[in-house]
């Protein structure tokens, strides 16, 4: 019974060691990248940091309700003081107590730059001592206005920027996310180009097995050469290298899918390698418009310039007189009793203007102003060669597919043609009507055109994915990418 219990979990420790296998296509494999992968959720959470900044100014904008207290705040100290009875100052100590709270409520005036305020508050000061007095000072209400007089808006930038901000995250992230799906099928096929040649060094160990002992037979008869017969057991020799220098590519290949995709790094992954390509026609100016909309490059460029502006604008207004206001009007009143602090209330008014005249600055301020003048200009010719270099690559990329698409229906066919080339010089071999040289050539082209099919299905889907990259649309679906 204790050697039946030692097998069962012999058993279970052996099959948990044991590799799980997955089957992936292109499609799952950018699925799982796009979904999962610890990269593809980094670049989530940077949008969401854009996205709750965001909200955050749009809360900004509404009304802003808060509350100021001073629940309690007692001081016990020594105060100096007069005495008119000697004539002289004494030290006497003294108790206060104070509390306070207050309302306060603010409205941001986009279209002015400005905000209003109102806010409401009573407060509580009692003196103990030698001198005791209680007092309550209440302001039943207050509004004002404040504001810079200096012709620059904030606020009216913000409309602006934050909303651009906000809509370059959602792209980035949309590029981002896209990045990765373009690492994924160059991972995937780099793994489906060693899963082929694992393949066809397994088959070249059978074949070179049968070639090998059909060559013994024929030497045996005197059909061929010992010259021959060495060369057919030494590709059998190289044959096993091959396939050892196969296995440790493919693992490696293996392990770097499976680690990028966030599986267990034992993961063995076996590729369903896309053959039938499709049908794809698309025109360079509908990529550009796409790419126009899409791509974060083009709206950050503006953001940029739109930015650079409006630093520009604010030194250009603060180089010379810089002026501000806050007017108040409202009623208070204070009294010993509380009740009493609501009766009469006075009224309470407040005009402050502010003045700021640079003198002598020594050009300070004038050349901070040209500096972002031309942090603006450099900002727009940015922008402009962004675009330019944009539209160049989305076109070359058009082209590309074109070509890459065609040039995969071309390894399509020469694989067809090596591989039947093949058969009839394997069969010519078998027959005594070839010799090894000619097999092992026959056999080197169908071996090449079998990776070349690969290599070339490799570069059209890079192409593809990249051109996804620069537009973010998806030419499949006809729709943009949304991550």
């Amino acid at each position: 019974m204790r050697h039946f219990a030692i097998a069962l979990m012999l058993c279970g420790i052996l099959t948990g060691m044991a590799q799980t296998t997955v089957r992936l296509d292109l499609e799952r494999t950018v699925e799982l990248a796009t979904d999962s992968s610890l990269t593809a959720d980094r670049y989530r959470s940077v949008f969401h940091e854009a996205r709750y900044t965001w909200l955050s100014w749009m809360a900004g904008r509404k009304l802003q309700l808060e509350l100021n207290a001073t629940p309690l705040n007692f001081e016990q100290l020594m105060t100096q003081r007069y005495i008119s009875d000697t004539d002289n100052d004494e030290y006497r100590q003294q108790k206060r107590l104070l509390s306070s709270a207050s309302l306060q409520a603010q409205q941001v005036m986009e279209p002015w730059g400005g905000s209003f305020y109102a806010s409401t508050g009573l407060a509580y000061l009692g003196n103990y001592g030698d001198f005791t007095q209680h007092q309550f000072a209440l302001t039943p209400v207050r509004v004002g206005y404040r504001q810079e007089l200096l012709g620059y808006n904030p606020y009216r930038w913000n409309r602006q920027t934050e909303p651009m901000r906000l809509t370059v995250a959602q792209q980035q992230m949309n590029y981002s996310v896209e990045q990765t799906a373009a690492e994924a099928v160059k991972r995937f096929f780099l793994l489906a180009v060693t899963q082929e040649q694992l393949k066809m060094a397994q088959e070249q160990i059978q074949s070179c097995d049968t070639i090998l002992a059909i060559g013994n037979r024929r030497f045996r008869i005197a059909s061929i050469s010992k010259a021959e017969l060495d060369i057919l057991t030494l590709q059998r020799s190289l044959a096993a290298t091959a396939l050892k220098s196969a296995q440790l590519s493919h693992q490696q290949a293996v392990r770097s899918l499976a680690v990028w995709l966030g599986m267990d790094e034992h993961t063995h992954i076996q590729l369903v390698i896309p053959t039938v390509l499709p049908h794809l026609n698309v025109a360079a100016s509908d990529a550009i418009a796409h790419a126009s909309r899409n791509n974060p490059n083009y709206l950050s460029m503006q953001l940029k310039e739109l930015e650079a502006r409006r630093d520009a604008e604010q030194l250009k207004r603060k180089k010379g007189l810089n002026a501000s206001i806050d007017a108040s009007i409202g009623l208070n009143q204070v009294a010993e009793n509380f009740g009493h602090a609501f009766r009469s209330p006075l009224v309470q008014n407040q005009v402050m203007v502010s003045l700021t005249v640079p003198i002598v600055d020594h050009g300070k301020k004038r050349n901070a102003w040209l500096a972002a003048q031309s942090k603006a200009e450099t900002a727009a010719h940015q922008r402009e060669e962004q675009r330019r270099d944009t539209e160049l690559d989305v076109m070359q990329t058009v082209a590309e597919v074109d070509q890459r698409q065609s040039m995969v229906g071309d390894a399509q066919r020469s694989l067809q043609i090596a591989e039947d080339a093949y058969t009839a010089m394997l069969q010519r071999f078998i027959r005594g009507q070839a010799n090894v040289n000619d097999l092992s050539l026959a056999q080197q082209y169908w071996q090449t055109a079998r990776v070349d099919q690969v290599k070339a299905l490799q570069d059209f889907w890079n192409s593809y994915f990249h051109l996804r990259l620069l537009t973010l649309y998806d030419y499949l679906k006809r729709e943009p990418i949304r991550h």
